[in-house]
């Protein structure tokens, strides 16, 4: 997935607990937005009929649906809308911790069953109380192979091991959907307690039970609607927000749930836009139209240099790698010559200068700086970094010297300015240093997701990882073993499975990380579905009336500090 501050219990509405971890930093320091959590501000709050805000997602949802989703602005929105048992949240230092949602306290642990009680007082936006039932089902939602959820591999081996939540996600005969999901290890003894059986201790439990796949749901909604029962008109959500208006291609506009039991939002209307073009973004916050949007890297400079946009940017740390990535069942790029011909063939430092005007960090390492397990580039960049002649012996090994013989290619992007800068970069890259014509494929970005999921691509830049939580283990699980969730790119390798298996059958930490930076080796050296270019880094405009926001880059997906979207208010002018 992807990219303040408030405090965290205020905004979390739960105490913090011990599974605590350091934000990822790169491409420059935060800057620390002023606003303080919407609990606490009622002295500089503008009255109700003021609490009215426009922020830019900057891409269009493709589901508002948790348990189908894998795209930070699908996410960005759902966290508005939905909460787990627990969640993820500043911790007041930059970093991560988590607090209790829907959860009254810890769970409770026998062995490898964990039985957690559901905090009384919690309600859907229809006045139904969030039961324990709801949990049930949502996890047999995530678990359902109907449903494909790209995020079912944090219920699986490895991770939460749910018991039998990897036989429903596999199964392939519909007469069994029901059995199989009865027989998921997760049972509600009563409206308030929920039971969980799983295949091993977990000691980061309430990390993975803060993801929106193991969000609620409520079994008569999605029974009575189908597919259609997050449209505005029939959806039930059990946040902060509520859905109540999509125009495609424009905007969804949310409004407070009135039967939320946290931290009460004080925004009266949030309207959240789908801007691709972060250029024209720009110019929208420029005219007051919007209050808070990411900007292009290379429109830095143009906010510092103003006097009123550069008290109002911030540059965020991003736990964000961006990649290249390569469709493996495509005939040609199924040969790793190829790909490392690809690879060698981009100069990542003068990328970074040309497209991004210096804001990014250049890479050719998968696990992002400031994460558990960060490697750096140094090992990795003699094997796939820039290298003209290294780059035309891998082409000629492959059976095309000089791009003689090579056939079409192209890459899919979402049509941005900034898209179209890197493309050409790309382009003339191949062309100058190869001798190969690589081609463009622009669309909007809801099609580039669905795209990417039906893996119908063949190279795919500007792609790459967000992280969900900040650990190795998140760049990697579901990314790069054989059928993983989020594998759209199907590397498939034998040696990197077996890695996987060793890390996740480690016995201690320390081992544990060990054998995931040999898989990130693996990865990264065998250009198994992707090339790393850079780390991103997250520049925020955010309007001066706004309070109750600061940008955290391991958590914030879309919109600076949605971490906490209901800390968001209105200031007094």
């Amino acid at each position: 997935m992807s990219f303040g501050l408030v405090a965290a219990a205020a905004c979390g509405g739960g105490t913090s607990s011990s599974d605590k971890t350091a934000t990822a930093g790169a491409g420059g320091g935060a800057k620390t937005a002023t606003g303080t959590s919407a609990s606490g501000a009622s002295g500089d709050m503008a009255p109700a009929d003021q609490q009215k805000l426009t922020v830019n997602l900057g891409a269009e949802p493709q589901y508002y649906d948790p348990h189908r989703s894998n795209f930070e602005q699908d996410i960005g929105v759902e966290r508005m809308l939905f909460r787990g048992l627990y969640g993820l949240a500043d911790d007041g230092n930059g970093g991560v911790k988590t607090v209790n949602m829907m959860a009254d306290g810890d769970p409770q642990v026998s062995g490898t069953t964990y039985t957690v009680k559901i905090k009384a007082g919690n309600k859907w936006s229809d006045g139904q109380p969030v039961t324990a039932k709801d949990f049930v089902f949502g996890l047999q939602q995530a678990c359902d192979a109907t449903n494909a959820s790209p995020y079912q591999y944090i219920l699986g081996a490895g991770l939460l091991e749910l018991k039998g939540c990897d036989e429903s996600y596999k199964n392939k005969d519909a007469s069994q959907t029901a059995a199989l999901a009865s027989a998921i290890g997760a049972s509600a003894t009563d409206d308030s307690t929920l039971v969980l059986q799983l295949g091993r201790v977990v000691p980061n439990f309430k990390t993975l039970m803060s993801l929106w796949v193991t969000f609620p749901g409520r079994q008569d909604i999605v029974q009575k609607f189908g597919d259609k029962w997050t449209d505005p008109a029939n959806i039930v959500t059990n946040g902060p927000f509520m859905l109540k208006e999509v125009v495609a291609k424009d905007h969804a506009t949310l409004a407070p749930n009135p039967n939320w039991a946290g931290t009460k939002p004080a925004l009266q209307q949030l309207t959240v836009r789908f801007i691709d073009d972060l250029t024209a973004a720009l110019r929208g916050f420029q005219t007051g139209e919007i209050d808070s949007t990411q900007i292009q890297p290379n429109d830095v400079a143009t906010a510092k240099d103003d006097s009123s946009l550069s008290k109002e940017l911030i540059v965020s740390p991003s736990a964000r790698i961006s990649s290249v990535e390569m469709q493996l069942q495509d005939p040609t790029l199924k040969d790793f010559n190829v790909r490392l011909a690809l690879s060698r063939a981009i100069d990542r430092n003068t990328l970074n200068d040309a497209v991004f005007d210096g804001n990014y960090t250049p890479a050719t390492y998968w696990v992002a700086k400031g994460i558990t397990g960060y490697q750096g580039g140094e090992q990795f960049d003699p094997v796939i970094g820039f290298d003209k002649a290294a780059a035309q012996k891998a082409l000629s090994d492959a059976g095309f010297p000089n791009g003689a013989g090579f056939p079409a290619m192209s890459m899919l992007l979402t049509d941005t300015p900034i898209n179209h800068n890197l493309s050409d970069f790309l382009a003339k890259a191949w062309k100058d240093n190869l001798g190969i014509t690589v081609t463009t494929e622009f669309v909007d970005s809801k099609t580039r997701s669905a795209r990417f999921n039906a893996k119908q691509f063949q190279l795919m830049p500007a792609s790459g990882w967000q992280s969900d939580y900040p650990d190795a283990e998140n760049f990697l699980i579901g990314l790069f073993d054989t059928g993983g969730g989020n594998n759209k790119y199907q590397c498939s390798d034998p040696d990197i499975d077996a890695a996987f298996k060793a890390a996740e059958t480690a016995t201690d930490d320390s081992t544990r990380i060990k054998n995931y930076q040999q898989v990130e080796k693996l990865v990264v050296t065998k250009l198994c579905g992707a090339a790393p270019t850079y780390q991103n880094a997250r520049p925020w405009l955010v309007s001066s009336k706004l309070g109750g926001v600061t940008p955290n880059g391991a958590l914030d997906a879309g919109t600076a500090g949605n971490w906490c979207a209901e800390c968001w208010y209105v200031k007094k002018t």
